[in-house]
């Protein structure tokens, strides 16, 4: 019965001119039911066998394409490599640091990519899954965050700087530490709606995207408080900058 409901509903699609989505490939399932396991109990409250059980798949099959659970783990991120490469593309698009706009359009590249994807279910796994590897205390042995985040913030360190010229590189790297926070802690916005007794819809990208870039934006050009003396002392900020 259920499959010929699934072969009327892609008669219709063919009908209108559609053609049905194509059904992921077991790799595929593979990949998104070890991103959300993973997310739920991190890397070490997993198993491979969890991870077949859940995809419906045999163990020997994810041992033939992933080998163990170690590359399997870096996969699940690098097929998440999209969004990094989403978001560097927008930034080079910056070119002129010193526009008016400049820090909004290099902060707008750094959040739209990922807000959009925490549309989706599997978006929001992988925000999980992210806020879990960052807060591991032995992430270091997988190298996850080095190997794929560290690089990517040092092209926006870079490029923040450029539009902030009057702050030191010590703030820029802290500012964008913080972004970071605001970022991946946005995915957890159920809360939202208790908050607000309904008022405020989570659901609503772009008004929650524009919320956060203005954040963001704002305290970046907050800038470094030397009313003390206290940046200067302790060469927070370098001469003659």
């Amino acid at each position: 019965m259920t499959v010929k409901r699934a072969g009327d509903a892609g008669t219709k699609k063919k009908e209108h001119g559609e053609e049905p989505a194509p059904a992921p490939s077991k790799r595929e399932r593979v990949l998104h039911e070890a991103e959300r396991l993973f997310a739920l109990d991190g890397f070490h409250g997993v198993s491979m066998r969890d991870i077949a059980q859940a995809a419906d798949v045999k163990l020997a099959l994810i041992v033939y394409h992933f080998e163990t659970k170690e590359k399997l783990y870096r996969a699940v991120f690098e097929h998440r490599k999209h969004l990094f490469d989403e978001r560097l593309q927008l930034l080079r698009l910056v070119t002129d640091h010193a526009a008016p706009d400049a820090l909004e359009r290099i902060v707008h590249a750094f959040v739209e990519p990922i807000l959009r994807s925490h549309m989706l279910d599997t978006g929001r796994s992988y925000a999980q899954l992210v806020v879990r590897e960052a807060s591991d205390p032995r992430e270091d042995t997988r190298g996850i965050i080095g190997d794929y985040f560290d690089p990517f913030a040092k092209e926006f360190i870079a490029a923040l700087q450029k539009a902030l010229p009057d702050e030191s590189l010590d703030y820029i790297r802290w500012a964008y530490l913080f972004a970071v926070g605001a970022l991946v802690m946005s995915v957890f916005d159920s809360r939202m709606t208790r908050i607000s007794d309904g008022a405020t819809r989570p659901s609503d990208l772009q008004r929650k995207t524009r919320y956060l870039c203005n954040f963001i934006a704002g305290g970046m050009r907050g800038g470094q408080d030397t009313s003390s003396g206290a940046d200067s002392r302790a060469g927070g900020r370098p001469a003659g900058r």
